[in-house]
């Protein structure tokens, strides 16, 4: 929003929406201050999506004042917004207001507003921005115990974001922000020897922000709560995107530890075990929607900060323009910040590897996403039981795959949606629009294969009458994550090859 006049008159930018958005994003977060509602309801199109998600009744009370006080900060309700302008048209205190978890590292301000701002200035066109309540904590962030998906009223957390139909990725600033634990030091600063007494003109500043001080908030830094352990964390938010949507993807930034030896915050190795705990278990296969990011940003004009707005824009803005299934790998991302704790290339490797995190890097003067790497393989949680050797499967270990396999969940059950009540079960045309749709992302380059045949193959199973049921097999198509090149002498001879591995 644009200032004018002294203040007197405020310019809102607002986009023309685009009806068809290939992955809208949902971000949750802490809103603090006050909020605007009446710029909420004055954006028509906002209002309408709301109440096709479900939200009409919320809109009803806030439209005619009986809302009570936590609806009227819009907690647990998603709004979307087209640009950073409306988010903070909406909630214009909350990049300035401090909230009630502060830490040395990541300050006192909420992490939503800026993640908002990386979205937009990345590309991203739709996003669903649920306000969180403080006061709950980590509880806010998750579902309740007692949710039922058809009830609005029982709605918590990530399951007011869940129930869009249209969201595939889904990211959760300040609960990484609460998981910054309140007294990490941070890297020590080079200590510089006392200077030698002498006379300076009044008004001069010899504070060279390199010298030992102690800070006024140490009492409040004590008070704060421990963050809660990450397999807790994991726990609360696998099992119901499993359940109820298989086809989305959270990108979760790991959090941190103090590690003495680097005497500097670094990544949480314990996270890491837990991770590979998880991955070894019955529950692998669950981490196939998470998308791990390491390290935070940190820039000149903010303190610690979450790298999930920067990665979601990205991510967003190339699947409107050349398909969900490419990579934002290697690709210049738009952010002030610069990776904090900064990554050795062993440590970059090992991260990369095992577990298996996506590590952002600066090269060359941009920042950039080393690869987009996954835990697990993205495949069917029926197939982990049958694979001896997921090894096998590592090309499918690619964020870009996952996208493309929830993409088309959507995609499908909204043609199922469109078709259950328009077309006959015996109507040929069903495998038509399949066979077609399938076709068109074979010659986009989604699947493999030089002709439709071997990118697909549809089959019509017969089954009682009045049901139509198809089995589609695909190739999707996956990166070559490194490229082996073999030379070997042959009766004195060099002979090279190269292969994708």
């Amino acid at each position: 929003m644009q200032q004018l006049l002294a203040s007197r008159i405020a310019l809102t930018p607002r986009p023309l929406p685009r009806l068809n958005v290939a992955l809208e994003v949902a971000m949750l977060g802490h809103c603090p201050g006050p909020v605007r509602i009446e710029r909420l309801l004055a954006l028509g199109s906002a209002v309408a999506e709301m109440r096709h998600a479900g939200f009409g009744a919320a809109l009803d009370a806030l439209q005619a004042g009986t809302a009570d006080a936590e609806l009227q900060l819009l907690h647990h309700v998603p709004v979307p917004v087209r640009s950073s302008a409306e988010f903070h048209d909406i909630f214009p205190a909350a990049r300035s207001t401090d909230t009630t978890y502060i830490s040395t590292l990541a300050g006192r301000r909420a992490w939503l507003p800026r993640c908002v701002d990386d979205f937009f200035a990345n590309g991203g066109e739709k996003l669903w921005v649920v306000s969180i309540p403080q006061q709950q904590g980590l509880n806010g962030f998750l579902p309740a115990a007692n949710t039922q998906l058809h009830d609005v009223s029982t709605l918590r957390g990530i399951a007011t974001a869940l129930v869009i139909a249209s969201v595939g990725s889904l990211s959760l600033p300040d609960l990484e922000r609460l998981q910054i634990p309140a007294r990490l030091p941070d890297i020590p600063r080079v200590r510089l020897d006392n200077p030698d007494p002498q006379f300076l003109p009044c008004g001069t500043n010899t504070d060279d922000d390199h010298r030992e001080r102690r800070h006024s908030s140490e009492v409040a830094l004590s008070e704060m709560p421990d963050p809660a352990a990450f397999n807790v964390l994991l726990q609360g938010i696998l099992p119901f995107m499993a359940q109820y949507r298989p086809d989305v993807q959270c990108l979760l930034t790991l959090p941190l530890a103090y590690a003495g030896e680097l005497d500097s915050p670094a990544v949480d190795q314990q996270a890491l075990q837990w991770l590979r705990d998880i991955r070894d278990g019955d529950s692998g296969h669950r981490l196939r929607q998470m998308q791990f990011l390491f390290p935070y940003l940190r820039g000149a004009q903010f303190s610690l900060h979450s790298p999930a707005g920067v990665i979601a824009g990205k991510q967003s803005a190339r699947a409107q323009h050349v398909g969900p299934w490419r990579s934002i790998a290697a690709l210049p991302l738009q952010t002030d910040g610069l990776p904090y704790p900064r990554l050795a290339v062993a440590e970059t490797v090992s991260l990369r590897d095992n577990p298996g995190v996506c590590v952002l890097q600066q090269r060359s003067g941009t920042l950039q996403l080393d690869d987009e790497r996954l835990v697990v393989p993205a495949l069917h949680p029926e197939d982990y039981a049958y694979a001896n050797n997921l090894q096998r499967f590592d090309g499918f270990r690619s964020a870009e795959v996952m996208r493309l396999l929830g993409y088309l969940q959507r995609q499908l059950n909204a043609l199922g949606d469109q078709l259950v009540f328009n077309i006959d079960y015996r109507d040929p045309r069903p495998r038509l629009l399949l066979e077609r749709f399938f076709r068109h992302l074979q010659q986009q380059g989604a699947l493999r294969g030089a002709t439709a045949e071997e990118a697909f193959r549809i089959r019509e199973i017969s089954s009682r009458e009045g049901a139509m049921i198809y089995e589609i097999m695909i190739a999707p198509a996956f990166p070559i994550d490194r490229i082996q090149l073999t030379f070997t002498n042959v009766d004195g001879q060099w002979q090279g090859g190269i292969g994708g591995v």
